[in-house]
């Protein structure tokens, strides 16, 4: 008995249809949830990106508006969504042939599209201002000491008046006319780098009276080294078991430390004294010249040159880690000044600390002292 071979127990046709539905089923499953979860992966590192390099720049840039006199805008994220939409199409062929094997075609499309939305707010108000202009605290400070820092970055950064040592408090506004006092505190900040470096001298809280303070504690066995007599020196202190963190207003004291911290914009100005002003610009008195009684300008990487710098160019620089375009000029952090962008790296977190709303810091560690 002779005839067309039966599949699938009624013809030919309908197996064929059931295969092909089959493997386009598995096709299109497959190729949405490989392709889906790859898509959100990609987007939410270039969503990620993004975002750094925006606030980066838009840190940058009002560092380059400060210096020429313009006031800073700063924008806060408040929400990142995005859609995304997904589609596929699918097309089969078959020939069927008497014996096997039969020959199968199988086209599978599949494409989306990804619509991110960024929700900007300007900070702004009573409270932000608040914020940009009251002192740093001495929370924060002792955080930021405790939190691997180097302490004269941290210092040079943040505090504007150790006892009676200036660090270039004109600084923490406009760009000043006369020549900042800041020599005797760079050797300050840099003694206490070289006791932190070798584990002589720690920022603490202790407790007095059941009542918890901030306060510096060097080792007794710091005692042999220069750093440790010219610090006491110069700042006017005496060998005792801890110092005392108060105000600037505190009385002076032999075993007190009066720290006097700059404001958020007092910061932001000391630091965008370290931008680099076209020489056509000072002339023309779009940004201001610090002179020395001599009448000669003063250079501001006296103060600032191994703390930060920002560079300018007619040009996009090839090697930039942060560019931003200003009155027709480029202004950058070359990528090869690691200090410029340390620095750069502990404003952003100061910023976070200082202009974010919550509540104050409580002391990690509380050591009690005798009566």
């Amino acid at each position: 008995m002779t005839g067309r071979r039966s599949v699938c127990g009624s013809g030919i046709w309908p197996c064929v249809l059931y295969r092909l539905g089959f493997i386009l089923l598995l096709g299109l499953l497959s190729a949405c949830g490989v392709h889906s979860g790859a898509v959100l992966r990609e987007s939410s590192l270039n969503f990620n990106q993004a975002l750094q390099r925006a606030l980066s720049e838009q840190m940058l840039l009002n560092l380059v508006r400060l210096r020429y006199g313009e006031p800073p805008v700063f924008l806060q994220v408040t929400s990142i969504s995005t859609q995304f939409s997904f589609s596929g199409n699918a097309g089969a062929g078959a020939e069927i042939n008497e014996a096997y094997p039969d020959s199968y075609s199988l086209n599978l499309g599949f494409s989306y599209a990804a619509r991110p939305t960024f929700t900007f707010v300007p900070l702004q108000g009573e409270e932000f201002a608040k914020r940009l202009l009251s002192p740093i605290r001495l929370g924060h400070l002792l955080l930021l000491l405790n939190s691997g820092w180097r302490a004269d970055r941290v210092l040079r950064l943040c505090v504007q008046r150790l006892n009676d040592i200036p660090n270039a408090p004109t600084a923490s506004g406009p760009t000043p006319i006369e020549v900042p006092r800041f020599r005797r505190f760079l050797r300050v900040s840099r003694d206490f780098e070289a006791l932190r470096r070798r584990g002589y001298l720690r920022f603490l809280y202790l407790e007095k009276g059941g009542s918890p303070f901030p306060a510096l504690r060097i080792s007794s066995a710091a005692r042999e080294l220069p750093e440790y007599a010219e610090l006491l020196r110069l700042l006017k202190l005496e060998p005792a078991p801890y110092y005392r963190l108060v105000g600037p207003e505190g009385p002076p004291a032999p075993n007190v430390l009066r720290v006097e911290t700059r404001s958020l914009i007092g910061v932001l100005f000391y630091l965008s004294q370290g931008v680099e002003v076209p020489e056509e610009d000072l002339r023309a008195g779009r940004a201001a010249r610090t002179l020395k009684a001599s009448g000669v300008p003063f250079n501001w990487s006296e103060v600032l040159g191994d703390l930060f710098r920002v560079s300018s160019s007619a040009t996009l620089p090839r090697r930039a880690l942060l560019a931003v375009r200003y009155r027709g000029r480029w202004f950058y952090i070359a990528d090869q000044d690691r200090n410029s962008k340390t620095t750069f790296i502990l404003l952003q977190q100061l910023f976070a600390l200082e202009a974010s709303k919550g509540k104050g810091i409580s002391p990690l560690l509380t050591l009690p002292v005798a009566q």
